[in-house]
């Protein structure tokens, strides 16, 4: 007889990391390397053995149901000694502790313990110079290449997280799944308008389909397997985002303040099911890049909390004119008289007014 809670479960082992840059040196520091951002995924030997030398595409699958297992996101903030120092939610955080200073663990730490804070970041001092900052830890297969595991791309994108998470989200709201759905992975270029500077071209991550929805719909009716992939790597500070001139010990150390209770042990997740009860669902005819833009549109205005009087003064001056409100975002579909342009328009509006939210600006 199986092992209950055992015998059905099997770990994926993880062969390796794709990165969204490569390091360069420091002009003014010799020995120190800064990550800089690149217009292609930096892969592996293995995966640029099919892929080639610079891809902007790769198919993928995600191996589970659980965002929380295959996309974790947190704040995070390292240093060079004491790696992981510091992961929170914006409003709770464990803070690696120098127990006999109260200060966050550096290199002259004899003894640490982890310990419960409030987290801000809008006042937390290594959220300002960049020591901690929101990381998105994305793992998948890649079907294509040889070998049996996932790989790992580290992302602080504001862009590409809601993109992934958008995806997710709309896949298991359309198909009911979202493992075992052969996807491509995409890095391609946006133009964004950063508060006080001029626009500027970035790549970011998001995910499009090669297959069409009733084929998607298809596959959603096969059983995912069910595995559990490893706990993603977050030891380590991402190489390519986190450089070492920014987590080098300072001469200061920060106070750990706020302080509720030290950390319990952090238990494995419980076996969860991974087989959704199946349905039968009618796929809607509506444009990809248009479904896309209406899903980001949507998690930016629940993100931001906006009024529905907000929404309707913006869409009742646009070009042409719409009778949209807040009830509408509840809606899986774009209303009618919606376009991509107009869609564009309205999340960069969104992205603006975000900036200024967490500036602390109206």
């Amino acid at each position: 007889m199986p092992i209950e809670g055992l015998s059905e479960l099997v770990r994926i082992p993880r062969l390796g990391k794709i990165h969204l840059g490569v390091k360069v040196q420091s002009k003014d520091k010799k020995d120190v390397q800064y990550p800089r951002a690149t217009d292609y995924f930096v892969v592996p030997d293995e995966v640029r053995k099919i892929y080639g030398e610079k891809p902007t595409e790769l198919q993928i699958m995600f191996p589970v149901e659980e965002p929380e297992l295959f996309a974790q996101q947190w704040l995070r903030a390292y240093s060079l000694t004491q790696g992981l120092i510091c992961i929170g939610t914006g409003v709770e955080a464990r803070r690696k502790v120098d127990v006999a200073t109260g200060a966050i663990a550096d290199h002259e730490t004899k003894d640490w313990e982890w310990r419960e804070i409030t987290c801000d970041p809008q006042e937390c001092p290594e959220y300002e110079t960049k020591r901690c900052r929101r990381v998105m830890n994305l793992q998948f297969l890649l079907p294509e290449v040889p070998g049996l595991g996932v790989y790992q791309i580290d992302t602080s994108s504001f862009y590409s997280i809601v993109n992934i998470n958008s995806m997710i989200k709309m896949l298991k709201g359309i198909l009911g799944r979202c493992s075992m759905v052969p996807l491509t992975l995409a890095l391609g270029p946006i133009e964004v308008f950063p508060p006080g500077l001029t626009k500027k071209t970035v790549h970011i991550m998001h995910i499009k389909k090669d297959i069409k929805l009733s084929q998607l719909a298809h596959i959603a009716q096969l059983p995912p397997a069910k595995v559990l992939i490893p706990e993603a790597d977050t030891a380590e500070p991402p190489e390519d985002l986190f450089p070492e001139g920014i987590i080098g010990e300072s001469t200061k150390t920060t106070k750990t303040t706020k302080t509720t209770k030290e950390t319990k042990e952090k238990k494995s997740p419980d076996d969860k099911d991974l087989f959704p009860e199946e349905k039968e669902l009618e796929i809607p005819q509506i444009d990809e890049n248009l479904l896309k833009g209406w899903l980001i549109a949507k998690n930016l205005v629940k993100q931001l909390n906006l009024t529905d009087g907000q929404v309707r003064k913006w869409f009742s001056r646009a070009t042409p004119p719409l009778d949209i409100g807040l009830a509408d975002f509840d809606k899986a579909a774009p209303p009618e008289g919606m376009t991509n342009d107009l869609l564009s328009k309205f999340v960069s509006m969104l992205d603006v007014y975000r900036e200024k939210m967490e500036q602390g600006g109206p």
